[in-house]
């Protein structure tokens, strides 16, 4: 049964009609990319207070009593949809009319479970119920019964005028970050700004800086920026990745997304890939991360045969698992510090001895996640206090 495939089907009409006393919290789901389920998961516990939280691969399950405002702020999900019920894998007959005639049948089992939605559906919405559709998403672990509670899908921004990255994977690289209240950001190849935007939307008490070669692209950078109404709170220059114009141990966090060329293959512009990151190494603080969005010819090639280390997860699993997570760490206060621009997986391999393009810069975790027709690698990094970086070379 190929996973995450959905049907349209007409609710029950005689549930329209009818509604019993809502209950404080109801339960939901959200579709998110592969190996966004991670984020997902710590997310609507932090924002939404959220019990009961539990994943398949592209689906995190949960239930709260938060209100529409609060649900429309999920940055890392596709879309939201309240949860009419979950069975067991639906056997897929070679019939197509019987195959229908299951899935009908699933809908229509409960008429109870409708009169719960229905009334769930018209508490949040404060209006008259005009939803007219109801999704079917079956794989081989649950058969799902759901409807969006939002018509547009999550990941739609109404901030970003241009998109260009994906908006749920530029978020999780923000939060990947673990951006600081002061912290000094980079983007060293911003393109179309989509990372500064999502984490200066988010993490609002830093300064953030995107730098690129392209006119062009600062252009569109410039434009998504004063759309988003974030003039004064990210800065663009003109600059080369490879002579950035900072001083050394200026930058707190570096996040790119790498330009992996056409059809995501390494181009000849990946000849500069060491100058890269070793201009990215010299302008990063000690202690400071970097979280870089990697292809997987790029990713193999930058980290080679190091393997990270005990924190690295692995969400791709396809089990089905209940989880607790605690919320996010709150930001502290303080003021944002400026800098003039004139001044994969799990292993057991001893890196110490591994040398790389990638200097003192140490793996900490890389995450495989997908990018729709293709798959890549978000990868964190770490610059260790002086006393390490030797104890390792």
């Amino acid at each position: 049964m190929a996973e995450g495939a959905q049907l349209r089907l007409q609710p029950p009409k005689e549930t329209t009609a009818s509604c019993c006393a809502a209950s404080s919290s109801a339960a939901y789901f959200c579709t998110a990319g592969r190996g966004m389920e991670r984020f997902l998961m710590r997310e609507v516990q932090a924002r939404l207070g959220a019990t009961q939280v539990e994943y398949v691969s592209g689906k995190v399950f949960f239930t709260t009593s938060a209100e529409l405002s609060m649900l429309k702020k999920l940055k890392s999900a596709e879309r939201l949809f309240l949860l009419l019920n979950k069975y067991p894998p639906l056997f897929i007959s070679k019939n197509k009319g019987r195959i229908i005639c299951d899935i009908q049948k699933l809908v229509n089992e409960d008429s109870r479970l409708w009169l719960d939605i229905v009334t769930v559906w018209k508490s949040l919405q404060g209006q008259e119920v005009k939803q007219d559709n109801i999704f079917v998403h079956l794989n081989d672990i649950y058969s799902v019964i759901g409807i969006p509670v939002f018509r547009l899908p999550l990941a739609s921004r109404a901030y970003i005028k241009t998109p260009g990255l994906r908006s749920t994977v530029a978020w999780a690289m923000a939060s990947f970050a673990e951006i600081q209240a002061g912290a000094f950001v980079l983007d060293p190849t911003c393109g179309l700004g989509t990372i500064l935007l999502e984490a200066a939307t988010e993490w609002t008490n830093a300064h953030y800086l995107g730098t690129d070669i392209s006119a062009s692209q600062l252009q569109g950078a410039y434009s998504n920026i004063q759309a988003a109404g974030l003039m004064g709170k990210i800065d663009l220059l003109k600059a080369s990745v490879t002579e950035l114009p900072l001083p050394p141990e200026s930058i707190d966090v570096v996040f790119a997304d790498f330009p992996f060329g056409k059809k995501f293959k390494i181009t000849n512009e990946m000849k500069l890939l060491p100058d890269v990151l070793q201009e990215i190494e010299r302008v990063l603080c000690v202690g400071g991360t970097v979280v870089l969005l990697l292809s997987q010819e790029l990713h193999k090639l930058i980290n080679g045969g190091i393997s990270s280390g005990p924190e690295t997860e692995n969400h791709n699993s396809a089990e089905c698992e209940v989880v607790s997570l605690e919320s996010d760490t709150q930001e502290k206060t303080g003021s944002p510090r400026i800098i003039s621009p004139s001044a994969q997986h799990t292993g057991k391999e001893d890196i110490s001895n591994t040398k790389s393009i990638l200097g003192s810069l140490v793996l900490v975790e890389s995450l495989e996640v997908s990018l729709g027709k293709t798959d890549a690698y978000m990868c964190k990094y770490k610059k260790p206090i002086a006393g390490l970086a030797s104890m390792k070379s």
